[in-house]
């Protein structure tokens, strides 16, 4: 695969008896949600993309960021949450 192509020579394979919820239309690859396929149209064939492709492509960008944003949210908090509960531990086990 060349690292300059992300995704272009990647084998892609359908479960028998399923059909994917979408398709590229330049490619014919199979995606499990219209937004990935949104943002591969927007990726790979962003020179051949028509004008509704290229903004389906941002707005499935925009929550893309929108998604990792919280998901790292969600993470710091996380990080805090176990931080905060070792501290409270080692401080009753100092104490006890």
């Amino acid at each position: 695969m060349d690292p300059a192509d992300p995704g272009r020579d990647v084998d892609t394979r359908v479960p028998a008896g399923e059909d994917p919820a979408a398709r590229c239309p330049y490619c014919d690859r199979p995606f499990r949600t219209g937004r990935l396929r949104d943002l591969h149209v927007g990726q790979v064939h962003a020179e051949g993309c028509s004008e509704a492709e290229r903004e389906a492509y941002e707005e499935a960008d925009e929550a893309e960021l929108d998604d990792l944003f919280f998901y790292h949210i969600k993470v710091v908090v996380l990080i805090g949450l176990l931080f905060s509960a070792f501290v409270l531990g080692y401080t009753v086990v100092l104490s006890g």
